[in-house]
């Protein structure tokens, strides 16, 4: 069966995401993706995790307000399965509202909505690589990416306001909104952009090879 990655996302919306994460992983020998969402029986074994993009997290898992939509069986369906990865020391990768969620599990907080903030620079919003990336030195991402600036999409419009944890940041954009989060001690890297959307760009793809040379 090889070795089984449990990609999550919900019952509506995934499709897209699911469908490039599948082309991202058919590069690669003996993985076999696991695709799972909210109304799915839990895995009961799996060797990594990747928490994929998507809906927004639910404000009270935060101390947040308002009524965003969100999706309350995702957030605990992720949650459970990010428990498990971590219990068993297997790698993590967060995409996008995933690297949000990593970052709620370890205590941090986020920022609701984009628009809320004083931003020097416009906000891209776009599947082309027009957001301008800075990867931090000595970090995991730096030294996967072999290189210290990137072209990234952004499809977001919520980001981290606090750090969680035991997490450091690995990347900034223009306007200094987190980019890029690690885990200080454990394979567990989260990233807001969408890397399954640039399958063509040696860069992006190198943190799915780093991601799948993790899994034992």
């Amino acid at each position: 069966m090889g070795k089984r990655v449990v990609i999550t996302g919900s019952k509506r919306g995934s499709r897209t995401a699911w469908l490039f994460l599948r082309l991202i992983f058919s590069f690669y020998k003996g993985i076999t993706p696991l695709f799972v969402h909210e109304a799915s029986r839990r895995p009961k074994e799996f060797d990594a995790l990747v928490i994929s993009g998507g809906i927004d997290i639910c404000p009270h898992l935060y101390g947040g307000t308002g009524s965003l939509i969100c999706n309350e069986g995702r957030d605990r369906m992720e949650l459970e399965l990010l428990e498990i990865a971590i219990q068993r020391d297997l790698p993590v990768l967060g995409i996008c509202r995933g690297m949000q969620l990593m970052n709620v599990y370890f205590g941090g907080k986020l920022h609701p909505d984009l628009t809320d903030l004083d931003l020097n620079y416009p906000h891209p919003n776009s599947p082309l690589p027009l957001n301008e990336i800075e990867i931090l030195p000595t970090t995991k991402l730096r030294t996967i990416l072999q290189s210290g600036s990137i072209r990234a999409n952004a499809l977001h419009h919520q980001a981290i306001a606090s750090l969680g944890s035991g997490l450091r940041v690995n990347a900034y954009d223009r306007n200094r909104i987190i980019q890029g989060i690690e885990h200080e001690e454990r394979f567990l890297i989260g990233v807001q952009w969408h890397p399954e959307y640039l399958p063509y760009s040696r860069t992006h793809r190198r943190l799915f090879r780093a991601f799948v040379d993790e899994i034992e």
